[in-house]
């Protein structure tokens, strides 16, 4: 036996491939770029031309006209496969959270080794509301089916009572996804291309079909393999069928996003950074920045970890990055993760944060990536940090000026579990004094895959989000873990604009690292919740941000945002705080703490 399922694609995504699943690029003829690294269906004998309309079946048909060694031969998509072994039970189609690529393909060699005797591998029947030939009607023209029933009178007349009998029916094999016996496959492809090529050919009226109608052979094609096995079923009642669930991807997050060497040549830059809907916003704004800055002689490539993030607010995220052609964007599902992982009571509310630890598992042959946190803007060129020698060090990350302040006294936190942020330190995260004082932000941090055990390092850094309490959640974790072995980078490549007397009891040393860094900032962060430009407050370095956010689609989203609740909404304790720390920040800690009291005794 030797297998082939061919993986069809319109777009770049994480690759299905091995010795017997194959990636193929449907539509390729028409498509302005190739996907890289990724055989298309334009060669040899194809309709790789005609794929607006024909969809996967050009992925099909080319491995029906040109794979003349396999014995079996199949499809699946991209973002939908078959569960071989149905570990899904249920519904047909499930939508997964994750999905492991080799794991798949590790499952789908061993099932078809150890079951070669099966005929056809196919999705078990979906059982709609409403008749086959109805539920057609329903989303596309009932003009197509009803000339595909006069082909099939006309050509096959044998089967138009299969066909009546499907139409009339409640079952349809969903996907045109299948493996078969090549025997089985070239009669289905006779059969099938046949009866497409006629419809097709017919001069009905479809000018003022939407794209979604214009792909009718697709959605015909479904039903007709529909026909198709019943018509098997009936003529060779010892065919053995296997039939299965399908696991779609569209939601998952999918490992590894990508594999091989392709992005490590000294023109790549390669960029991550994770948000969910409400933070689109300032990520498009910090995108802008970057952008602005950015060396245009070298291609950015672009990881962006989603959480929660429709196809719509993507579409406007990519607004900001036409201008720029140099630029690839990758849009990776970060699912729910870390929806379960521990958040301190003083922390935001979105675990968002943690998305970072996929990288390891999502990336795992790039040598070098950047991640930056999405409140930031960029005065500086982002390739000129990438570029900084690294050395030995897995990691390269600046100093948290103001996390040191613990040397130098008590420090007290709102979080009941950590009473004094020095304790914590020393005694959960086990940081020396030494190590305290370079305790760095994990807002921007410099990977150096090459010299990592990328899969362990991963492994670790996901069991510590799942199983310790850590205040400051990711940035803790990875103090922690990376202690005494990371590269402290420039202060200037991630300066935070706290108010300087936020910085009032840093450490000397520190306290002048920090001040000459503000005075010549080359990427600002805006961490602490205080002092974000959206928050209503005026804050220290705001119209950098508001200078980018205009030059997004989301500003009006951002200003809506801005305005003020009716007074009556507050108590006069919380108005009269506002008030006082909007006249002297500095306060804001103090008034924090203290309102956090309240709340625990009302």
């Amino acid at each position: 036996m030797i297998p082939r399922l061919y993986a069809a694609y319109h777009k770049p995504a994480p690759m299905l491939e091995s010795d017997i699943v194959r990636p193929i690029h449907v539509g390729r003829a028409l498509s302005a770029r190739a996907i890289p690294g990724m055989p298309g269906d334009d060669t040899g004998e194809n309709i790789s031309g005609r794929n607006r309309a024909y969809c996967e079946l050009t992925a099909l048909y080319w491995a029906w006209k040109n794979d003349t060694e396999a014995t079996h031969l199949g499809l699946v998509h991209y973002r939908r496969v078959l569960d071989y072994d149905n570990q899904h039970q249920g519904q047909v189609e499930t939508f997964v959270s994750r999905f492991e690529i080799p794991a798949w393909l590790e499952r789908s060699r061993e099932w078809l080794s150890e079951n070669s005797d099966v005929d056809i591998v196919l999705p078990r029947p979906h059982i709609m509301g409403r008749t086959l030939t109805d539920n057609f009607s329903a989303g596309h023209q009932p003009q197509d089916w009803e000339r595909t029933r006069e082909i099939v009178a006309e050509r096959y007349p044998e089967d138009l009572e299969v066909f009546d009998k499907v139409s009339a029916g409640y079952a349809i094999r969903l996907g045109n996804m299948f493996i078969m016996r090549r025997d089985l496959l070239d009669a289905y492809c006779t059969w099938l291309f046949d009866i497409l090529e006629r419809l097709e050919a017919t001069p009905l009226d479809r000018t003022a079909y939407s794209p979604e109608q214009g792909r009718y052979i697709g959605f015909v094609a479904e039903r007709l393999f529909t026909v198709w096995i019943e018509k098997m079923r009936r003529e060779h009642p010892k065919l053995k069928l296997h039939e299965t669930g399908i696991l779609n991807l569209s939601r998952a997050t999918v490992l590894p996003y990508m594999t091989g060497p392709g992005l490590n040549g000294p023109e790549h830059v390669n960029i991550a950074f994770a948000a969910d809907r409400a933070y689109l916003p300032h990520t498009a704004a910090m995108l802008v920045s970057m952008l602005e800055h950015a060396d245009p002689a070298r291609q950015l490539n672009l990881f962006f970890l989603h959480s929660d993030v429709d196809e719509a607010g993507r579409a406007l995220l990519r607004e900001v990055l036409t201008a720029h052609p140099n630029v690839h964007l990758h849009e990776m599902n970060a699912g729910a993760a870390f929806d379960e992982a521990y958040r301190s009571e003083s922390r935001a509310p979105s675990n968002t944060t943690y998305n970072r630890f996929l990288l390891f598992d999502l990336l795992p042959d790039v040598e070098r990536l950047l991640y930056v946190d999405v409140d930031m803007i960029f005065l500086g060129d982002v390739t000129k940090i990438f570029d900084t020698p690294l050395g030995d060090h897995p990691l390269g990350a600046v100093t948290d000026h103001i996390m040191t302040r613990t040397l130098t006294g008590p420090t007290p936190t709102i979080d009941p579990a950590v009473p004094d942020l020095y304790r914590y330190h020393r005694d959960v995260l086990g940081l020396s004094d030494a190590q305290i004082a370079r305790y760095f932000n994990a807002g921007l941090l410099l990977f150096n895959f090459k010299v990592m055990d990328v899969r362990a390092t991963g492994i670790a850094l996901m069991k510590m989000a799942h199983s310790g309490k850590y205040m400051f959640r990711d940035q803790d974790i990875m103090n922690a873990y990376f202690k005494g072995r990371f590269l402290s980078l420039d202060a200037r490549y991630n300066v935070l604009n706290t108010v300087i007397e936020g910085y009032g009891r840093v450490p000397a040393e520190n306290h002048a690292e920090a001040m000459a860094a503000r005075r010549d900032p080359v990427v600002i962060h805006y961490a602490a919740g205080d002092y974000k430009p959206w928050n209503k407050a005026a804050v220290p370095m705001a119209s950098c941000y508001w200078k980018a956010l205009m030059k997004t689609p989301f500003y009006a989203e951002v200003i809506s945002g801005q305005q003020e609740p009716p007074a009556r909404s507050r108590s006069i304790v919380v108005r009269g705080g506002m008030a006082l720390a909007d006249r002297f920040p500095g306060t804001r800690p103090m008034l924090m703490r203290a309102y956090a009291q309240i709340r625990r005794v009302f």
